[in-house]
């Protein structure tokens, strides 16, 4: 595979941003998150993005073409990729990198004796288990651990998005005294899977997205003495730079107050629920408000004169959306950051999320920028609210303030500028 050029301007340090998918067509958060941190950190730094060819995250088909590319001015790697597993796979090596394989229930449950272990050598939990359980999930890439063996040298540092997937999880493995960790990780089935404990210790710096992803990992993890700092990411202040757009809206039919979802439509997001509630609380009030769907559809969605489905669009026209929301709903149970929670509060727009999940709570308590749900019953007080636009623009003016005073770029560089020389010196 063939290398990029070098420039003609002075040498900068030379860094590799490890993620799963890549490019302005991917809307995971994850991903959004590394495409943020890439356009940034590429202002000072001699950036390259090495990730894999794939477009669609549930079975990672090759879309995109291998080797060198250019995406919004950064430097783009692409990998060959397998394809997802079948989930019977996934499923048999998930459970048994967990301990949860039947013959291992047993094994625990007769004490754990040498004889059962003889016997059956799978009772045991090993790292082959955690290794399947990644390729069968994928995008498994051993061309790019390959390269990271071989091109070491020529980096300084490595930044690896996401634990659990085989990039990031393998590529910290594979150059743990240059990478830097995003590992996103929440309390979720996989990251009891026991290899993450070696994966976890493994890197030079943790950087961690939120104070609860840290204080999890701390208990779950043996990562004492791992360098670690809670960074999160830079949030642009799209109220501050935009005017609203009417015509967006003109061209989507957009008619009422609107509610506004962004991401993958998914029941895995919690979007089944939060239609369902939705359409009730509509039948229920009978209230002139339409819920905006922004992002691909992983799920059948219910038509319905309310709710309207935009697909993937630009991020232009993703923002005009977002600023001129009444609300963005978050119904996700599983977040380690929430950036498009950020981005609401930086359009000045109130957010509702899901309470039971522990960051979605922390940052609607800690900002006083809009409600939380945990039934039904919440739900529907919150979009009364939202119809009767009480307290929504005081809990708009909450969020701005939030992220204007906790998430500004120039405070976030310098955390991966700390990282990155403290991985220069300890290299030298």
């Amino acid at each position: 595979m063939n290398e990029f050029p070098s420039g003609a301007s002075a040498p900068r340090r030379k860094i590799g941003i490890i993620v799963q998918r890549y490019g302005v067509q991917v809307n995971g958060g994850a991903e959004v998150h590394a495409r943020m941190v890439a356009e940034q950190l590429a202002q000072r730094y001699d950036v390259t993005v090495l990730t894999s060819r794939a477009l669609d995250y549930s079975d990672w088909k090759p879309y995109y073409a291998e080797g060198p590319s250019e995406e919004n001015g950064i430097r783009v790697l692409r990998f060959n990729n397998k394809m997802r597993e079948p989930r019977k796979v996934q499923g048999y090596y998930g459970r048994k990198a967990r301990g949860r394989h039947l013959v291992q229930k047993l094994h625990r449950a007769l004490g754990a004796p040498g004889w059962f272990t003889k016997l059956f050598p799978n009772a045991a939990i090993t790292d082959e288990d955690g290794m399947r359980w990644l390729e069968a999930q994928g995008p498994a890439m051993p061309d790019l651990l390959t390269y990271l063996k071989e091109k070491e040298q020529e980096y300084t540092a490595f930044i690896a998005f996401t634990a659990l997937y085989y990039p990031g999880a393998l590529s910290v493995l594979t150059v743990p005294q240059k990478s830097i960790f995003i590992p996103t990780m929440h309390d979720e089935k996989a990251a009891y899977i026991h290899f993450y404990r070696k994966v976890m210790a493994a890197p030079a710096w943790i950087l961690f997205n939120t104070r609860a992803e840290q204080v999890f990992s701390q208990k779950l993890f043996p990562i004492a003495q791992v360098q670690q700092r809670i960074v999160g990411v830079g949030i642009d202040l799209l109220r501050d730079r935009l005017q609203p757009d009417a015509s967006v809206l003109g061209a989507l039919n957009i008619k009422r107050p609107y509610l506004v979802y962004v991401g993958r439509i998914d029941s895995a997001k919690g979007c089944d629920v939060m239609i369902e509630y939705f359409l009730r609380f509509l039948k229920e009030t009978g209230a002139g408000l339409e819920l905006v769907l922004v992002g691909k559809e992983m799920m059948p969605v219910p038509e319905h004169p309310a709710i309207i489905r935009t697909g993937f669009i630009p991020d232009e026209r993703k923002d005009q959306l977002m600023l001129q929301a009444g609300a963005l709903i978050i119904p996700s149970l599983y977040e380690s950051l929430s950036l498009v929670l950020l981005e609401s509060f930086g359009c000045g727009v109130p957010v509702l999320a899901n309470g039971r999940t522990e960051v979605l709570h922390d940052h609607i308590e800690a900002s006083k920028g809009g409600w939380t749900f945990t039934d039904y019953d919440t739900f529907k007080a919150a979009l009364e609210d939202v119809v009767a636009q009480r307290d929504t623009k005081e809990k708009g003016e909450a969020g701005y303030r939030y992220v204007r005073d906790r998430y500004s770029w120039s405070t976030i560089l310098g955390y991966f500028d700390e990282a990155i020389s403290d991985i220069e010196a300890r290299n030298r």
